[in-house]
Order: structure tokens, then C-alpha cells, then sequence
């Protein structure tokens, strides 16, 4: 029977060093391992930009796509297929660009929102619902000052009204598509700039749904009193971004006997996809006062009210800010 020898000093150490390391180690593996397993969960914010992949079946093949090879300069006017491939010349992807398309719909944009030719008129005020213009400017005056710029379809039929902020700084221009007996128009935005929808309006529009890039189109469509019922935000090739629905009624209010009448104006977003975003309402006297505005969220649920009162001998306005219970979180006084 062998005797085992007592470890030395050395060897014990040795050993205790190296049943140390192998527990560091351990619990190092088992950090990784637990922190890929917490990172290989999808977080929130994954499903949100989840993507949708369909299959469509087709007879085409390869050779049947990827013939007639254009050059990159001639394939920016016509539809083609991109071939992308590898360093070895593999094909890795092939894309569809629809540049005659897209060509073939800004050439229909020119056709409709034509550009505007003398002779001018020019004006202070202009009101797209109603069609008025009011306070004409002479051409020599027109300056620094904001001012609308208006064509002509004939000598009575406005083509175009363009708003300036000042001499060459164009921020919109809007387009009256008129029928062929000049009797009925259709209204339409075009935008130069930048800039929120709500420039438009403040009142009618709504900050959430309100992007406006250079060259984008608002749709309008009225009333037979002229009164807005929808408006659709789409680019110059046809993309619908997000749209409004109008909707008008009259409530009289006080007693019966002296009832006043309002106008609520209710105006509801919604995005592309036609998802609700919310509304809000919009309360008017009979001489078309703003009197107060209610909002609500895409569950239908009041989140804020702001309420005008005016003050004409002051020209004043005073505006009031309540929460969904009534109570006061702001109060302001505005000169009119």
C-alpha cells in the first residue's frame, strides 16, 4: 500500500490558487451567460420597429431581372432593379427603384400646381375658406411686410395666392383646381419651407400631426359653405403622411327664451394608417369668436380645456388653461 506524502507548502498553495481561479472563472461564465441571457430578451421598444416580410411567388428569374444593364446616370429617370453583390462578386441584394414613377408623378404635380405667371395682384389679408382677399397693396409698396401674391385663372378666378413673410421668402402657396365651367374648386398647399401645419392655422390644426417639409401637399376638401371637411398631408410622389376629419354642428346655449347659438367645430387626427391620434373641439360665437377649445386623447378622454375671454374696450384677451377636473393651471392676458 502506498503512503501518501503530506503536500508541501508550495503544492497546497498551488492547489488553493488554482481552485480560486477556476471559481473566478466560473462566476465569470456565469455573469456572461446571465447577462446574454437578460440581453437576448427583446426589449420594449423591439416590437415597436418589428418588421413585416411577405413572399410573393413569381416565374421570373434571375437572368430574366438582372438583364439590360442601364447606366447609373440614364437609371435615375426610368424604373430599374439595383443588383448589389460582394467582393466576389456574389449577389448579396437586389432593390426595386421606381424612379420613372416618381418622375412620371412630379410631372402630374407641375400639370396641377402650375407656376404662378404675371400679372400679380397682391393683398394683406386672405382667407382660403371663404376665397376673400382684402386690403390691396400697391405693387410699388409691397416691401418687408408679410403679403399674399395672387394669379389668375381669367379675369375673375384666382389660380394661386402665394404667402410672402417678406420679398422673395415664400413659406406657402395655395392652388384652386378649378372644373372646366369654373364653378367648383378644389383647394390644395403647397409648402416652401419647413414648418408646422399649424402655421396655417393654430386653432384648427393640432401640434401632434402637423409635420410640413419642403415641397409636402394639404389636401382640402369643403363644404358647399365652405367650410373645411377634411385635409389630407401627402408628399410630391403620392405618400399619405396623416389626415383630418371635420366635423360642424350648432348648439344653442343659455335660455330658451334668449338662447345664444355656438359653433363647435370638431377636429379629429389621424395618421397614415388611419389610427386615431385624438381631437380636439372648437367652440365659436355666431360672429365667428373663438370662445374655447377642449382636447382629447386618442381614448376619448379630456386632458385640457383653454378658454378665451375678451375684453374689446381693453383689446384684450384673457386666456385661461384648466385640467380634465376644472381647475386653473394657467392664466394669461393677451393684447388682441
Amino acid at each position: 500500500m502506498a503512503i501518501r506524502k503530506p503536500l508541501s507548502r508550495t503544492r497546497i498553495c498551488d492547489r488553493r490558487m488554482g481552485l480560486a481561479y477556476r471559481s473566478r472563472t466560473m462566476i465569470t461564465i456565469l455573469t456572461v451567460m446571465g447577462a446574454l441571457t437578460v440581453t437576448a430578451e427583446p426589449l420594449p421598444q423591439d416590437k415597436s420597429r418589428k418588421r413585416t416580410v411577405k413572399y410573393f411567388k413569381t416565374q421570373l428569374h434571375r437572368s430574366e431581372l438582372l438583364k439590360d444593364e442601364v447606366d447609373a446616370i440614364d437609371s435615375k429617370d426610368i424604373n430599374h432593379f439595383r443588383a448589389i453583390y460582394d467582393h466576389k462578386g456574389r449577389l448579396i441584394r437586389v432593390e426595386f427603384i421606381p424612379n420613372g414613377d416618381r418622375l412620371a408623378r412630379k410631372m402630374k404635380k407641375r400639370e396641377l400646381f402650375p407656376k404662378p405667371k404675371p400679372p400679380f395682384r397682391f393683398y394683406e389679408d386672405w382667407n382660403p375658406h371663404t376665397r376673400g382677399l382684402k386690403k390691396r397693396i400697391p405693387t410699388a409698396k409691397v416691401g418687408d411686410r408679410p403679403y399674399f401674391r395672387v394669379s389668375y385663372a381669367d379675369t375673375a378666378h384666382i389660380r394661386s395666392v402665394e404667402y410672402f413673410l417678406r420679398r422673395n421668402q415664400k413659406l406657402w402657396s395655395y392652388f384652386l383646381l378649378w372644373d372646366e365651367e369654373f364653378k367648383q374648386s378644389q383647394l390644395s398647399v403647397v409648402f416652401s419651407v419647413q414648418q408646422p401645419i399649424t402655421t396655417l392655422d393654430p386653432h384648427l390644426f393640432h401640434p401632434t400631426a402637423s409635420e410640413m417639409k419642403p415641397g409636402w401637399i394639404a389636401d382640402f376638401r369643403h363644404n358647399v359653405l365652405d367650410r373645411p371637411l377634411s385635409v389630407q398631408v401627402r408628399d410630391d410622389v403620392g405618400n399619405v403622411y396623416y389626415f383630418y376629419r371635420f366635423k360642424h354642428r350648432f348648439e344653442d346655449v343659455g335660455d330658451s327664451l334668449k338662447a345664444v347659438t355656438h359653433r363647435i367645430t370638431t377636429s379629429e387626427y389621424y395618421r397614415a394608417d388611419s389610427s386615431y391620434i385624438g381631437k380636439h373641439e372648437l367652440r365659436y360665437t355666431a360672429g365667428n369668436v373663438l370662445l374655447e377649445k377642449k382636447f382629447y386623447d386618442a381614448q376619448n378622454k379630456l386632458t385640457e380645456t383653454i378658454e378665451y375671454e375678451y375684453y374689446p374696450k381693453l383689446s384684450e384677451v384673457a386666456v385661461i388653461i384648466r385640467d380634465p377636473k376644472g381647475n386653473i393651471l394657467h392664466r394669461e392676458v393677451r393684447k388682441r
